[in-house]
């Protein structure tokens, strides 16, 4: 397996494994590398997949 199909492999990964933690928000990664996420009027952008993580973490705690 080459490089490129093995980091879309954890990339495709990661995702699942968002999708389903935080029910309700849309999350993806773009073109450009970084993650977001998206739920109503908030919008969640972030280079590290980690800090996408503990920032949804932190707004889920507020609501």
């Amino acid at each position: 397996m080459d490089v490129e199909r093995t980091a879309w492999h954890e990339s495709e990964s990661k995702l699942t494994e968002l999708s389903a933690e935080f029910a309700g928000w849309r999350i993806g990664l773009g073109g450009s590398g970084h993650w977001w996420a998206v739920r109503g009027n908030e919008l969640v952008r972030t280079p590290d997949v980690d800090e996408l993580r503990a920032r949804l973490h932190e707004l889920s705690d507020t609501r």
